[in-house]
């Protein structure tokens, strides 16, 4: 048998080679783990050593601050600017002195909170502390990545002044030298300032004196163990524990540090001081610290499962460094956005100026216009607050005080072609709790204000056409029955009445035939948010048609203005470039490659707001009355959100609203209005009534002041045609002179006007809509997916208007009926459909009778007002425009 060895021991150079070979491997792995961490070192001495000049420069800046006592840290002005180059802002943090070696003792409870969460053994070690990075060594290897540091104080001194960027080993090798050149160059209580002088603590403040003042407007020397724990937290990452944007991620983190500082009592200086059962009160004064800063647990709609916090911690830190403030929500954005853009060295060496969108003298308008709005709601209530104290009702009384001084709203005015924004106010008021520029950051329901994108979403999809016949009748889709804001239906109406009445049943089956899946895709389009991201937001549900979502006055802005714009796609913009004082550039706004991008058909968005307009006309919701010279171009839609039964329980059975809003549009501008209360507490009012009045005086100052074209619809391309038509029944006004509401120049999509002599036939197919609405399936309509606990998110959001109903009744019930959820629609994972997708049912429009024009023109029966009636929210108090109780609909939105 053959020999299967594969050795073959006949040959007596087989092993020598192998041995050649293994000695080979052995000198290659000896030269590279003596030469690579001997090149690694070489190299991270030769960065070290480059800056060398310029660390020991610093070193000395800083030096200087800490032991000289007459040292005082001053900062750079930040100038803003609006788009005419007027001042309106300048921001320069006061002058104080920094902590000093001289007086590092009277700061002894924050340096006991420093040390007992950054580095216990300062005193002990030299510059390394070779037992915390061992221990870091151990949790990184676990965990396969950089998760924990062992660097001392005096190493994070060196990372501060080196400024090598990220994390990796050559930066953490040149930190070595340079630490050591600390350690060897300047005692403990030096380093230890230097370092309290340095750190960066978030929202621009470096230094835990500035953070102090900024955050608790007091010195650092005057904190409490609480007060020092939250501002010590910050150190590890200050935009991950910054108590303004994430407090309940810094409170945890304070409770942490209050243990490590009860576990490390011999660091306090000042023994005496100490109280000795601190260990035993953490919980009380944790408890104290809530107390004193006003931190309240607040409802979170969009993170329903985790805590969420709101405070007086850092809210007027930086109004008090503004020396010239003339824009202050939107000056507040501004300075975040020049720190988070602009290194720390250029904002303490350069004069820095910042250019901007605003424009000072609408933003002045603005400010007016929602003031005086807010103050009659005020007014209304402080009405009806006197009302209960002549009653000697002081509970009833105390609960309208609360609803009286939680009043709030925004407002914000858009370019629609480029974005600028040009006037944000982001509250009418700065409230004990809540810091929060409403405009960008707070998400409300938007109610029949959303109504707009969804007629423009389906005149795209050639569902329907200015003069299609609708029908507005009960509707029953899987159990989903929405109610109008008026009693009962109106029956067949045009396209056109639908939306000036802000009827609800329409949208919802537009929005049916549209999809739901289709009108996400848009909105995250219109938005730049992804997909996944806006359908986990907005959930699926028809009620979306009537404003379910939540949205910001920015994004409704933002909605609207890519329907101004001809459907294409625009962002807002805020900062147009940042220079120093010698004009070289330091930030330049880019231009978004997706800006411009047609996402709605033009001719759809321009028939949309022909649409709206007539919402502002004497036959819509918000009827505007204005002399010839007054006159301008204007479309609109206002949107009321009713409050939910079960909040009118916790204010004393009161009826009203939640949520007013409006949005306007007038030639190369956008605005978008917003009321409500900060403690969702209800107030008398409407869309129209509030929101919409604010916006009007607006555009009339504008139009006084600024001046305005004359063109709502700036550009349009496609195949259109404009014609007249009598408004009250869609039909060419040729064939109707006696027409009460004519409507000039209306756009259609070519093909889809009225004939003469002929009846304009709307693209809906009853075999899909009307199957529908009671019940039925239907196999080409996209399916609607939503999660069992969603069922009942919106149920109490109810359109549109609140009526006349008398203030000071309580068991008086609005006449509006609550929206209820769907119970049950087909699941689907479908993509969105294309935009060239149409629609499905068709209803033949037939002659609208005498006794039908009757019925739509009918007043909706209201609650008889007993002693007195809500606030008239007039522009003038001299001037009486068409209001609630004399337009057809009274109340409506």
């Amino acid at each position: 048998m053959e020999n299967e060895n594969p050795i073959d021991n006949s040959n007596p150079g087989f092993f020598k080679r192998n041995k050649q070979n293994i000695f080979l491997v052995l000198k290659i792995f000896i030269f590279l783990i003596f030469f690579i961490p001997t090149g690694m070192l070489v190299t991270s001495y030769i960065m070290w050593f480059q800056k060398r000049d310029l660390i020991i420069k610093n070193l000395d800046s800083y030096y200087k601050e800490v032991s000289s006592k007459t040292a005082i840290i001053k900062s750079r002005p930040i100038k803003i600017f609006d788009i005419n180059e007027k001042l309106i802002g300048e921001f320069n943090r006061k002058s104080f002195k920094p902590i000093r070696t001289d007086n590092i003792k009277d700061h002894a409870t924050i340096i006991w909170a420093l040390l007992s969460s950054e580095d216990r053994d300062f005193f002990q070690h030299g510059g390394i502390n070779f037992s915390a990075v061992f221990r870091a060594f151990i949790v990184n290897l676990a965990k396969m990545r950089l998760s924990q540091g062992g660097s001392t104080i005096t190493q994070q001194l060196a990372k501060l002044t080196l400024n090598l960027g990220e994390r990796n080993l050559m930066n953490k090798l040149s930190e070595v030298f340079c630490t050591y050149y600390i350690e060897s160059n300047y005692n403990k209580e030096s380093i230890l300032a230097m370092y309290m002088n340095q750190i960066y603590m978030g929202e621009g403040n470096t230094g835990l004196e500035e953070a102090s003042r900024f955050y608790y407007s007091k010195s650092a020397k005057e904190l409490s163990p609480a007060e020092a724990a939250l501002l010590v937290g910050l150190i590890p990452a200050p935009s991950v524990y910054n108590p303004v944007k994430n407090l309940h991620i810094a409170l945890a983190r304070q409770k942490r540090v209050m243990f490590d500082m009860a576990n490390n009592t011999d660091l306090h200086f000042n023994k005496k001081k100490l109280d000795q059962s601190y260990r035993h009160t953490i919980s009380e004064q944790i408890r104290k610290f809530m107390n004193q800063y006003v931190v309240r647990e607040v409802k979170d709609s969009q993170q329903k499962k985790r805590k969420h916090y709101s405070s007086i911690i850092g809210k007027y830190g930086y109004d008090k460094q503004f020396r010239i403030n003339h824009a202050p929500d939107f000056n507040e954005s501004v300075r975040k956005f020049v720190f988070d853009k602009i290194p720390q060295e250029e904002l303490d060496s350069k004069d820095i100026r910042v250019y901007t969108s605003l424009d000072y003298e609408k933003q002045i308008i603005a400010e007016a216009a929602l003031r005086e709005g807010i103050e009659r709601v005020r007014g209304s209530l402080n009405d009806r607050k006197n009302y209960y104290i002549k009653k000697n009702s002081v509970a009833e009384s105390k609960i309208e005080d609360k609803i009286i001084n939680s009043m709030n709203g925004s407002f914000v005015s858009m370019n629609p072609v480029n974005g600028y924004i040009e006037a944000m106010v982001g509250a009418y008021r700065i409230s004990s709790v809540y810091r929060l520029n409403r405009a960008e950051a707070a998400r409300r329901q938007p109610g029949s204000s959303i109504k707009g994108l969804v007629y423009a979403l389906a005149l795209q999809k050639r569902i329907i056409n200015p003069s299609s016949l609708v029908i507005d009748e009960k509707l029953n889709i899987s159990g989903y029955s929405p109610k109008n804001w008026y009693k009962g239906f109106k029956g067949p109406i045009t396209a056109r009445q639908a939306i000036a009445l802000s009827v609800n049943t329409i949208p919802v089956k537009l929005l049916q035939e549209i999809g739901v899946n289709y009108f996400l895709y848009k909105l995250s389009e219109i938005l730049s948010i992804p997909y996944e991201v806006i359908e986990k937001r907005f959930g699926k549900n028809l009620s979306l048609a009537l404003g379910s979502g939540e949205l910001t006055p920015v994004e409704m802005a933002t909605i609207y203005s890519v329907i101004a714009n001809g459907g294409k796609k625009v962002s807002p913009k805020k900062i147009l470039r940042i220079e120093d004082s010698a004009g070289n550039k330091l930030y330049t706004l880019e231009q978004d490659k997706e800006e411009g991008t047609q996402i709605i058909d033009s001719v759809a968005c321009a028939i949309a707001l022909n649409l709206m307009e007539a919402v502002l006309s004497e036959e819509g919701t918000m009827p505007v009355k204005l002399s010839q010279g007054e006159w301008f171009p204007m479309a609109g839609k206002t949107g009321t959100v009713q409050i939910p039964g079960k909040i009118r329980k916790k204010w004393s059975n009161r009826s009203g609203i939640r949520d007013a809003w409006f949005v306007g549009v007038f030639p190369s501008n956008v605005s978008a209005v917003w009321v409500g209360n900060d403690l969702g507490a209800p107030f008398p009012g409407s869309g129209s009534g509030i929101t919409g009045q604010i916006w009007l005086k607006y555009a009339r100052y504008i139009k006084v002041k600024k001046g305005m074209g004359q063109n709502l619809v700036s550009s349009i391309q496609g195949d259109h045609i404009q014609v007249d038509v009598c408004g009250d029944n869609g039909k060419l006004l040729v064939d109707y002179p006696e027409c009460a509401h004519p409507v000039y120049a209306q756009y259609y999509y070519r093909g889809d006007e009225p004939k003469k002599e002929e009846i304009p036939v709307a693209s809906i197919d009853p075999g899909s809509v009307y199957i529908n609405t009671r019940g039925e399936g239907n196999e080409n309509q996209e399916g609607i997916a939503f999660e069992e606990e969603e069922l009942h998110r919106d149920e109490n959001i109810v359109e549109e208007e609140e009526s006349l109903i008398n203030p000071f009744d309580e068991t008086l019930e609005t006449i509006d009926e609550p929206i209820e959820e769907i119970k049950e629609l087909p699941d689907t994972n479908s993509p969105p459909p294309s935009s060239g997708d149409e629609g499905g049912f068709v209803e033949e429009n037939k002659e609208i009778s005498t006794e039908l024009k009757e019925k739509v023109n009918q007043e909706p029966v209201n609650p008889p007002s007993e002693e007195k009636n809500p606030p008239n929210f007039n522009i003038d108090k001299n001037e009486s425009p068409k209001t609630e109780t004399t337009s057809p609909n009274p109340g409506t939105n």
